[in-house]
């Protein structure tokens, strides 16, 4: 069952909508009067900012990146990692080379925005428990892997015999087996959250008449499902990829192609983005078109080598440009397309 928690968590959460302002640091009518009945000096207790519908949001926000980067960085790092050490706990190389991908700045800067947060929240929900849980075993491992990136670009290995290697394996080892159930209770719990957001923002959608954001919700989600119908038919890596039913997940792959049929349209649309408040000139526009390309161009590639019983010669690889009809292929075109969507949204 090798990187079996890799396939665990495929179904990514997506940031879509903001929430109204909230005003911070107003004192309770109760409070005034209390000070004014008594007349006696009160003593000066350190302000605590109250907790507001805009800090759930960018909570709720940290934790959408926080997902998707376990989902696409983190787990492409992994899985890179093992590709070349064994998939147990004692250091072993199946090859003499090896490396893994670097995480980003940016991931354990939303870490600790999630920890400042939460320390200020007094009601804790279960997703932010999940979290709290999490959250020291994916710091670690994210270190541990950008430690064995330092070591492994540089051929450090070639100097010390690999005497750091084995170290960092030793860390790796752990923190992953403990990411593999944190990370999974994590990411179920958010994914259920945005579920419910997501039926929620599309129904208020319909009502309010955003085409365009309706439409590319609608897509998005239609790509998730997909991920998870793959998933529930217990294909979790493409060793497996010729036992798909492909014809189980048609009517989804059929519902797909219309819908990016009609995003590709409404994004050569400026009126309609700009009167849903979406910005005129982005580059990111390019990339999220790219990335939906690719993603449909993926799964008609995967369709196309089960009908034809031809195992994808890269299923090790996962691209967000190349196209070899793979599922991981497949994972990191939705992924690319979630980032770029809230890249351009988040302008």
């Amino acid at each position: 069952m090798k990187k079996r928690w890799i396939a665990v968590i495929l179904v990514m959460a997506m940031m879509v909508v903001g929430v109204g302002c909230a005003k911070r640091g107003e004192q309770t009518a109760a409070d005034g009067e209390e000070a004014a009945e008594t007349g006696e000096e009160q003593p000066e207790e350190p302000e605590v900012e109250p907790w507001t519908e805009e800090d759930e949001q960018e909570l709720y926000n940290l934790y959408v990146s926080i997902n998707n980067e376990m989902l696409g960085r983190l787990a492409d790092s992994l899985g890179k990692y093992f590709d070349y050490v064994e998939y147990q706990e004692e250091y072993s190389l199946l090859d003499d080379d090896y490396f893994c991908y670097s995480i980003s700045s940016g991931f354990f800067e939303d870490l600790d925005r999630a920890e400042e947060l939460l320390e200020r929240k007094e009601e804790k929900s279960e997703l932010d428990e999940a979290y709290l849980a999490l959250a020291p075993s994916v710091r670690e491992l994210g270190e541990a892997l950008n430690e064995v990136y330092e070591y492994t670009d540089e051929d450090s290995f070639l100097e010390d015999d690999y005497a750091k290697g084995k170290e960092l394996h030793a860390r790796v080892w752990k923190s992953c087996n403990e990411y593999e159930t944190l990370g999974t209770d994590f990411v179920n719990k958010i994914n259920e959250l945005a579920s419910g957001k997501r039926q929620e923002d599309l129904a208020q959608m319909q009502e309010e008449g955003y085409v365009v954001t309706y439409a590319i919700v609608s897509m998005l989600t239609t790509a998730q499902e997909i991920q998870t119908a793959i998933y529930d038919q217990g294909i979790e890596d493409d060793t497996m990829i010729l036992q798909l039913d492909t014809e189980a997940i048609q009517p989804l792959y059929e519902r797909y192609q219309e819908e990016v049929a009609a995003v590709l349209a409404y994004l050569k649309d400026e009126e309609a983005l700009g009167a849903e408040g979406y910005p005129t000139m982005s580059a990111y526009y390019l990339t999220f078109e790219d990335a939906m390309e690719n993603s449909l161009e993926e799964l008609n590639e995967i369709f196309k080598n089960v009908a034809e019983q031809k195992q994808p010669a890269s299923h090790g690889m996962a691209n967000a440009f190349i196209v070899d009809g793979t599922i991981l292929g497949y994972n990191s075109k939705v992924s690319a397309m979630i980032d770029e969507y809230n890249r351009l949204i988040g302008q």
